[in-house]
């Protein structure tokens, strides 16, 4: 695994995630969506979405790796903000898929895990998906779907 990573550089990988995040950009979706570029707070979400009088933090990853490329502070975030009362999902672009549906969405839960909710989806559906999850916010707060 640690030579494969060795041939997936981390600045490709961070294009890869802004190039995600442009083509979110361009759906234009309701709302406030803003990237958060962070020194400072370790394992953050890349998109703060502000919509229908909630908050969705998002943390994007676009690569071709088996653990989808979230560190230990990532999990971290995920696992308190979910314990406080927040929701936050992962959305991956999956790089070794075919690109017209190669997004999904996990969620972080107990034991420290990662759960897939969903996967084949065009960026459009998984942004829907995690719309949605507003309206039926106890089913993420459970197993996986």
């Amino acid at each position: 695994m640690s030579l494969f990573l060795c041939y997936w550089p981390n600045n490709i990988m961070k294009k890869s995630e802004s190039n995600l995040w442009k083509r979110i950009k361009l759906l234009k979706l309701k709302g406030q969506l803003f990237r958060i570029e962070s020194n400072t707070i370790n394992g953050i979400p890349d998109v703060y979405w502000l919509i229908n009088n909630k908050s969705i933090w998002i943390e994007l990853k676009s690569n071709g790796v088996k653990n989808i490329g979230v560190s230990k502070y990532q999990i971290n975030w995920h696992l308190t903000h979910f314990k406080n009362g927040g929701t936050s999902f992962i959305l991956r672009e999956d790089l070794s898929q075919r690109p017209s549906q190669n997004l999904q969405i996990f969620v972080v839960r107990e034991p420290r895990t990662l759960v897939r909710a969903y996967s084949s989806l065009t960026l459009s559906d998984a942004m829907k998906k995690i719309q949605d999850a507003w309206t039926s916010s106890h089913a993420w707060r459970g197993k996986n779907e």
